[in-house]
């Protein structure tokens, strides 16, 4: 479950006073300052953001109450049964300053493939495939009835190459991996424990080149999580990891001294 109010009180505070403050300052890696300075902390624009936020907004005022069953989007707030588009929207959808990150950093680095773990109703996935419209990008999604619904977002679009794949996590990864040659950005926000969010960093970080990215989602949203985060971030594989309060992200770049960074970004 999310931690209390006052663990997260703490340990933003203790982010706070690690974190290097705004303008890259401190920053002693060119590859990470460059990153930070030209992507990450930097104001992106697009009119894309006006189309995804106005998706949002129509489905948080939708009603519409559809099955849920528990597997995939909601494994984190929502419990099994019928429950409104509207409150999957609140619960489960990434934020705008989360969207505009995934944008920039697909932006920056012009993936040829995009992995998500987690689609919920699609806003993270129009923000990852608005980024470079040359990527193809994957999708896997628990929830039938959720993943059907994140499908129609995303034909608002037009994206000729976003797949949308309706299946459990692990039996579809395999399948993924076994038809890409190389995997550029994976964004992992889905079945937040530790056992899984381990899992599923062996099975992309054994198929990880030098330009590979794995970001992952709420790294504080338990103990496990956090746990799963630290442990990647020691992994002999990683060469650099940057915390950014309620996202990671890790590279496995050859031939640079292995580095952690804890950064600043959004409301944080």
């Amino acid at each position: 479950m999310i931690k209390g109010n006052i663990n997260r009180f703490k340990e933003y505070f203790n982010f706070r006073i690690n974190s290097k403050p705004r303008g890259g300052h401190g920053i002693h890696s060119p590859f990470v300052y460059d990153l930070y300075t030209q992507c990450i902390d930097l104001n992106s624009k697009s009119e894309d953001f006006t189309r995804i936020e106005t998706i949002r907004e129509t489905m948080l005022k939708n009603k519409t109450a559809i099955p849920q069953s528990g597997f995939g989007a909601g494994s984190k707030n929502l419990k099994k049964g019928k429950v409104t588009i509207g409150d999957i929207t609140k619960q489960t959808s990434i934020p705008p300053y989360m969207g505009q990150l995934l944008f920039s950093l697909v932006r920056y680095f012009k993936p040829d493939t995009i992995i998500e773990l987690g689609t919920s109703l699609g806003i993270s996935t129009l923000y990852l495939a608005a980024g470079y419209r040359s990527s193809k990008v994957i999708s896997i999604e628990g929830d039938e009835a959720i993943a059907t619904k994140a499908n129609e977002n995303i034909n608002k679009f037009g994206f000729n190459d976003v797949s949308v794949i309706c299946g459990d996590f692990d039996t579809q990864i395999h399948s993924i991996l076994n038809k890409v040659e190389k995997i550029g950005i994976v964004f992992i926000d889905g079945n937040h424990t530790e056992e899984a969010t381990m899992r599923y960093y062996k099975l992309f970080s054994e198929r990880s080149n030098n330009e590979t990215l794995i970001i992952f989602d709420d790294i504080r949203w338990s103990d496990g999580m956090q746990k799963a985060w630290n442990n990647i971030c020691e992994d002999k594989n990683v060469s650099i990891s940057i915390d950014l309060f309620n996202c990671g992200l890790v590279f496995f770049r050859k031939g640079i001294v292995k580095q952690h960074f804890t950064l600043r970004y959004g409301p944080f």
